[in-house]
């Protein structure tokens, strides 16, 4: 990882983001206010794009042997962009992200955890498939994806320097867009730019674990999206708990619910940068072992795990039938009081 590296991801993608605004406002590529969703003007999409194009510039231009991974994440970046524009159902989608994750495997991303090739193979699938989609429902809130994926990819570059040809011009580039996407968003990153991120994230978190075994593999596996895993594991059990279907959207992510308590945007964001902090410090701690220090991560996770338990027992769904966006007299969209999630910026299937 270089400092030229991340400036290049950084600059190609902030460059990009203004044409690619134009063009999505020019032919009405746009996320359209409406009952459920906080902002009361369109906002353009394509943002997916100026972080693909960001991360490849960095990806290829210091490791053409990155070629096929950046291959793969534009595919991934290609099936968002369909979304965001014709909207996909499920099924496809979910065909689709699975034949890719079933490429990368064939290209080596495959967590080595057991002696049997096809159980690593499947889970590694899974794996991706099911990271890829939880980074697309982090994207519930202005600059929140940006946000962990900058702090997470770049921390894990860091800790594992193996992760570092992939995970430094994610982080670039996402950092790029952030400039743009902090609240009040000017432009989204749209299923284009959160499944692409998503993605690359996952292809991150395999490489991370194949330099360690055991439970420290598992630790590897898990910090560069810890906070994604957070989010996702606390809507399912919400939902379920509440007898609420699971595929059903709704505002009741860990950002939803930190807003429900009177937090500021900008505060929930440092939240999010705290649990991205915690979860790569107990990854730099497995990294460690067998040191003793590196037990230190046991009261740590369970600091994470008593703060998911909290916000397990805060109620969205009354909070949920009072939300009223509020219109703004500005040019810039504004969500006040909290982002409709990404499963809810479009039509119900």
């Amino acid at each position: 990882m270089t400092a030229l590296q991340l400036a290049l991801g950084f600059v190609v993608t902030l460059g990009a983001t203004f044409p690619l605004r134009w063009l999505a406002l020019r032919v009405g590529i746009l996320d359209h206010p409406g009952p459920r969703k906080a902002h009361s003007k369109p906002v353009p999409y394509l943002g997916g794009l100026a972080v693909l194009a960001g991360a490849g510039a960095a990806l290829l231009a210091f490791g053409p042997g990155n070629a096929l991974p950046f291959a793969l994440m534009a595919l991934v970046c290609i099936l968002g962009l369909f979304d965001d524009i014709w909207h996909a159902r499920v099924a496809t989608k979910l065909v689709a992200e699975v034949s890719v994750a079933l490429a990368a495997a064939g290209l080596g991303f495959v967590w080595q955890l057991t002696d049997s090739v096809f159980i690593n193979t499947a889970l590694s699938v899974v794996w991706m498939v099911g990271i890829t989609n939880s980074f697309n429902l982090l994207d519930n809130m202005d600059g929140l994806a940006s946000t962990v994926a900058t702090a997470s990819l770049l921390a894990m570059a860091l800790i594992v320097p193996a992760t570092a040809p992939l995970a430094a011009p994610l982080a670039a580039a996402a950092a790029g867009f952030l400039v743009v996407n902090r609240p009040p968003a000017r432009m989204y990153l749209g299923d284009a730019g959160s499944l692409t991120v998503g993605f690359g994230a996952a292809l991150v978190s395999i490489t991370a674990a194949n330099t360690a075994h055991g439970l420290h593999s598992l630790v590897l596996l898990a910090a560069p999206v810890a906070v994604p895993v957070f989010d996702t594991s606390l809507v399912i059990v919400s939902r379920v708990l509440a007898g609420r279907p699971v595929q059903l959207g709704g505002r009741d992510h860990f950002s939803h619910r930190l807003l429900q308590l009177g937090w500021s945007r900008p505060l929930v964001l440092l939240a999010a940068l705290a649990v991205s902090g915690t979860a790569s410090t107990i990854g730099y701690l497995a990294v460690l072992y067998p040191g003793t220090e590196a037990w230190l991560a046991v009261p740590i996770a369970v600091l994470l795990v008593g703060g998911w338990l909290r916000l397990l027992k805060i109620d969205p769904y009354t909070a949920e039938v009072k939300f009223t966006p509020e219109v703004l007299s500005d040019e810039a969209p504004s969500q006040p009081q909290a982002d409709a999630p990404r499963e809810t910026r479009k039509p119900a299937r």
